[in-house]
Parts: C-alpha cells; sequence; structure tokens
C-alpha cells in the first residue's frame, strides 16, 4: 500500500521540531511549516519504496559524532558514537515504523513481555521498575529470588 500524505502529516506532528536534522539539514520545524510539500515528500517516498535501488544516496548517510564518556579523553574507548540521520530517512521509517506498529497490535502478535515495542510504554524503564519491586518484595519478606534476563 502506498504511502498517503496523512502518514506524512501525522508522523510530522508528533516530530520534535529542532532536532538534528542530519546531511540534508532540513529541520522538521519546516516541513510542518509547509504542509504543500507533503505531497513532493509523499510521491518521491512511493517511488523508493517501489525501486530501493534508486534512492539517493544522501538519504541513508549520517553524521557520526563522538560523544566523551567518564574517563581518558586521549582513549578511543572512552567515546561512544552517535549518527544524526537525515530528516527525511527518520520521516520515511517512522512512517514505516508505525505501520509495522499498527499491524502488530491489530493482530496481537506483540506478546504484553515485549514491553519496549508497545506504542507509548516506557519499555525499559518499565521494566526495570517492576524488576525493582520484586527485588525489594523478596528482601522484604526474606526470600530467596533467581533472575534470569533475556534481551532479543
Amino acid at each position: 500500500m502506498p504511502i498517503q500524505i496523512t502518514e506524512i502529516t501525522a508522523y510530522l506532528s508528533k516530530a520534535h521540531n529542532w532536532i538534528s536534522p542530519g546531511n540534508d539539514q532540513i529541520q522538521k520545524f519546516w516541513l510542518k511549516a509547509f504542509p504543500a510539500t507533503n505531497r513532493h515528500i509523499t510521491k518521491n517516498f512511493n517511488e523508493i519504496r517501489q525501486e530501493p535501488e534508486k534512492a539517493i544516496d544522501w538519504l541513508t548517510t549520517g553524521i557520526t559524532h563522538l560523544i566523551p564518556k567518564l574517563g581518558d579523553s586521549k582513549e578511543v574507548r572512552n567515546y561512544r558514537p552517535i549518527t544524526c540521520l537525515t530528516t527525511m530517512y527518520k520521516t520515511l521509517t517512522g512512517i514505516t515504523a508505525k505501520r509495522i506498529s499498527t499491524h502488530l497490535e491489530e493482530q496481537s502478535l506483540l506478546p504484553p513481555e515485549q514491553k519496549g515495542c508497545h506504542p507509548g510504554s516506557k519499555g525499559c524503564k518499565d521494566q526495570l521498575m517492576i524488576s525493582k519491586a520484586i527485588y525489594e518484595d523478596c528482601r522484604r519478606r526474606n526470600k530467596n529470588l533467581s533472575v534470569a534476563s533475556i534481551d532479543y
């Protein structure tokens, strides 16, 4: 099913205006301010979906910055990379992710234990709070506890 203009409008309405735009240097604020461009964006996204090999190289090219962690700044291991992808790429993948999420929800394909995948869920934070409550309950009741975590 082709991408619709309404999907682009819906994605942009929830997008943050001034986050780092990547190589295309397009702030989402401007896409929101000029909705007439959505028609052209929709057309191009649908062409890319039909023939991905025709996507322009800059669409998937990001700018990687090294963010210092604690420790000696002369050591490479004390940096973590973060890549700013283009606004157009984030928009296309955001719409695709929304479609996948909607399908999984409608078909009840996600187990409730996979909280990180559910829209509106705090994911990791939610699971950590549950684990903390279990640990505190076991400690308070002086009970033994064995835990195994699987990250997939």
